[in-house]
């Protein structure tokens, strides 16, 4: 028996949601910026204390003002004190604005199946990678989907007036606020307001006005969370000191090219960049699940040819017969002109190099972008490849959920954070960076446990042997022989000497984990290219983060047979 169509889409919409948010809870926790993000709303949790700044921006050693990123990570754990709580509030977050923006894209497109809009929306990368877990990045895509439809909706060249302009300038103003307290790449999303605010000219000074006390109105309930901050510290203390990332210089005009194709990448299956960190990493990932290899070459080619087809269409002229299709079309392809002019203009002025998740706010106009150009592709075979390729797309990814998580998520030790958790004790968990305002202390201090990582945490064995494409892979053995100190994130400096005993390379990285007094683990990992021929090779623990340990009781529960 057939379900009705209610049910059936309830169903199907449930699936999405189990699905994004068991990705979700796959991906990096134990990563620095994801720790912080976390350790910012734990903190708010634990102490009670109220986080007037969010994200660090690390180029500068600034922090972003405001209390919102801290509130969306304490308030779940308020309600249910389990290290999954912010995951499940950021992941109704995502899915609520993704419902929002599937159900604009098809008043856009009635003639497009549902299917392809809302399962392309809610499973390409960009939208599964940030948006689901603990990093600032991953609470832009809400706020910016919001923010777009607003835009949209207020530009009459695109509006199907499904949204009266004074609640579109009101999201757009909650959504502004709300990015302000999230990510430095806000200032991005403020032309656009200003861009669609004057578009309405011939709706009268009236209607202007009420549009722009809407889009202030709607800015005031984030901005609540900021007023605080700079209530206390003023307005020069309180920007956190952002005010650094500002600096002037010329930026390459190859960065346009860059910019765009970028943009375009957004609405595309681009894998590449999620996978490890640098090529030896990538390759090595592939040649321990090889099962996930030729998923992953097929879903990679479709993210190259996607956003290159884009691009050819993007610059041909119109060749819409409806004029209203025809119009809205030429309107998306200026926005889309404009984004990249804007980010190119942008980079004159800041400190951070180009980077695609710095401008990932605009990634609603790709995905309208992405939605128009479909309609000139369309035909009963490409909704054929689309299928097979959304299709592919849910299994390659659920393919890098299986073979991650044990690695990268917070179940590689989910048993220390939950007792953090449980105790309201960050200094179990980790530390805030050493620049943090009001962040805590930046260091374990406690005279009755002396500790010196270097000593304490022993390198019980290491062996080396050549990894894929040349680059070198070490299998070792840590072991924290301090008995009341847990440490975090070895650092491990890998020595590389000619036969003659010269150093040749020296590299270093972060080993990410929590050892416990007593911990012996086994470590594998690719240290990447050697830049010269060695004959030996050494690798040692440089520096730790020290942490207070599990409790006795918990710790002997955890080690007992089972």
């Amino acid at each position: 028996m057939r379900l009705p169509r209610a049910p059936r889409w309830a169903l199907l919409l449930a699936a999405l949601f189990a699905f994004r948010l068991w990705f979700g809870l796959s991906r990096e926790f134990f990563f620095e910026d994801e720790t912080q993000i976390f350790l910012i709303g734990f903190r708010y949790y634990a102490t009670g204390e109220w986080p007037y700044f969010g994200p660090d921006v690390v180029w500068t050693k600034s922090e972003i003002p405001g209390a919102l990123q801290g509130v969306l990570v304490g308030l779940p754990l308020r309600a249910a004190p389990y290290p999954e709580s912010p995951y499940v509030a950021l992941a109704i977050l995502s899915f609520g604005a993704l419902c929002l923006f599937a159900w604009y894209v098809g008043a856009h497109h009635p003639d497009v199946p549902r299917w392809l809009i809302w399962g392309w929306l809610f499973t390409i990368p960009w939208t599964i990678q940030f948006s689901l877990h603990l990093i600032n990045t991953s609470y832009i895509l809400p706020a910016a989907l919001v923010f777009f439809v607003g835009v949209f909706e207020s530009l009459p060249a695109l509006s199907l007036g499904r949204i009266h302009p004074a609640v579109a300038h009101a999201m757009m103003g909650a959504a502004l606020t709300w990015l302000m307290q999230i990510h430095m790449s806000w200032p991005l999303v403020l032309p656009f307001a200003a861009l669609v605010w004057a578009s309405r000219w011939r709706d009268g000074a009236r209607a202007m006005a009420l549009n722009l006390l809407s889009l202030f109105a709607g800015a005031l309930a984030p901005a609540l969370l900021l007023l605080p901050t700079l209530a206390l510290h003023g307005a020069g203390a309180g920007s956190g000191g952002v005010v650094r990332n500002l600096h002037i210089h010329a930026v390459n005009p190859w960065i346009l090219v860059t910019t765009l194709a970028r943009l375009l990448s957004f609405a595309s299956l681009e894998i590449n960049r999620f996978v490890a960190t640098d090529a030896p990493k990538r390759l090595e990932f592939f040649q321990r699940h090889l099962w996930l290899a030729p998923l992953a070459i097929v879903v990679g080619v479709a993210g190259v040819v996607q956003p290159l087809w884009m691009f050819v269409d993007w610059a041909r002229p119109a060749r819409w017969r409806e004029a209203p299709t025809r119009r809205r079309w030429n309107a998306v392809r200026l926005l889309l002109a404009g984004a990249v002019l804007l980010v190119y203009a942008s980079y004159f002025f800041v400190v951070e190099p180009p980077q695609a998740h710095a401008f990932y706010v605009l990634a609603p106009i790709a995905f309208l972008f992405a939605a128009y150009w479909w309609r000139l592709v369309d035909s009963p075979r490409a909704r054929q490849v689309a299928a097979a390729l959304l299709a592919l797309g849910i299994l390659y990814h659920a393919g890098l959920a299986w073979a991650q998580a044990p690695e990268l998520s917070l179940y590689r030790n989910r048993r220390v954070v939950a007792a953090a958790v449980r105790l309201k004790e960050p200094e179990m968990f980790a530390h805030r960076r050493p620049f943090a305002i009001g962040g805590g202390p930046p260091a374990l201090d406690d005279p009755a446990r002396p500790y010196d990582a270097a000593r304490d945490v022993h390198v019980v064995s290491a062996v080396h042997r050549p990894g894929p494409a040349g680059s070198v892979h070490w299998s070792l053995a840590l072991r924290n022989a301090n008995a009341a100190v847990a440490f975090r994130d070895p650092l491990y400096v890998a020595t590389y000497r000619d036969a003659r005993g010269a150093i040749v390379d020296e590299r270093h990285e972060f080993i990410k984990d929590i050892f416990e007094p007593g911990d012996v683990r086994q470590i594998e990992l690719n240290d990447g290219y050697v830049r010269a021929p060695f004959a030996s090779a050494s690798l040692r623990v440089a520096a730790a983060e020290a942490l207070l340990p599990l409790p006795a009781t918990i710790a002997d529960a955890d080690r007992r047979p089972r």
